[in-house]
């Protein structure tokens, strides 16, 4: 399910050949035919790379003797990236990438999307210090992710989302996923998200206007029976109106739909 494993999809392999399979955080290895045989990236498979011109992604192919083969990958930018990135910048947020790539892919996306700050050759662990060291300066992180390597900081994450065609680890760990292929669904939820808070601050304040006018007059009497029940039904129709707003506002928006509903 890896988004990586994609590529190698159309290939025909005879598992029963493979023994000692294991996946690591940047490749995997195992034997074939007796031989051992590893897949990843320069450091897990052992190359010696003095320097990578190319902007894609780079896997390598080693046995025990040393690297066999040399695949590079470019799976491109997700749709409406460049719009998405334009309209989280408008919301003043900051953009950073976290990557297992090396420095030239990430370099290269990172140009191409505009972000300033960025972070090649990220294991897991990294990604994890890195984002706690946002938290500890008191910020709220939003991490969108895809990959298995990627579950443990969405868990740790203030807020998660993972995109379409995350491994099913990353998608268990994340409060959002995705499942349109458009990356402005990140913008939408978080359109959504101060749309909702605002009607949320709104039906407090007015509970809170209301209790406080009420209840002096029910306590001293000034208010029968039913003339409370007739006021407390009112205000809680008022509250469900207010919030039918939100449904109002989606239609409004005309929110493109893809796949079905875009988050769940």
């Amino acid at each position: 399910s890896h988004p990586i494993a994609h590529a190698f999809a159309g290939f025909e392999v005879d598992r029963k050949q493979v023994r000692q399979l294991t996946n690591h955080e940047n490749g995997v290895q195992g034997r074939v035919d007796g031989v051992h045989y590893q897949l990843g990236n320069a450091a897990f498979t052992g190359v010696n790379v003095v320097e990578i011109s190319s902007g894609h992604g780079r896997l390598w192919l080693a046995d025990e003797k040393g690297w066999i083969a040399r695949f590079d990958l470019d799976d491109g930018l997700r749709e409406s990236a460049g719009e998405t990135i334009t309209a989280l910048k408008a919301r003043g947020l900051e953009l950073i990438i976290l990557s297992g790539d090396h420095e030239q892919a990430v370099a290269s996306v990172a140009k191409r999307t505009g972000i300033e700050q960025w972070h090649a050759e990220q294991s897991p662990k990294m990604k994890m210090d890195f984002l706690q060291s946002l938290q500890a300066e008191g910020k709220t992180v939003l991490m969108v992710g895809d990959g298995i390597n990627d579950a443990p900081v969405l868990s740790a994450a203030n807020v998660s989302m993972t995109v379409s065609g995350a491994s099913e680890l990353a998608n268990s760990t994340a409060d959002f996923i995705i499942t349109g292929k458009s990356l402005i669904y990140i913008d939408i939820i978080l359109s959504m998200s101060d749309k909702t808070h605002a009607v949320i601050r709104q039906n407090l304040s007015w509970a809170l206007a209301y209790n406080l006018l009420a209840v002096p007059f029910a306590a001293a009497g000034l208010i029968v029976p039913w003339m409370a029940a007739l006021g407390m039904s009112l205000s809680s129709l008022l509250v469900v109106l207010n919030s039918g707003r939100l449904a109002k506002r989606k239609r409004e928006d005309d929110i493109p739909m893809q796949e079905g509903v875009p988050v769940t």
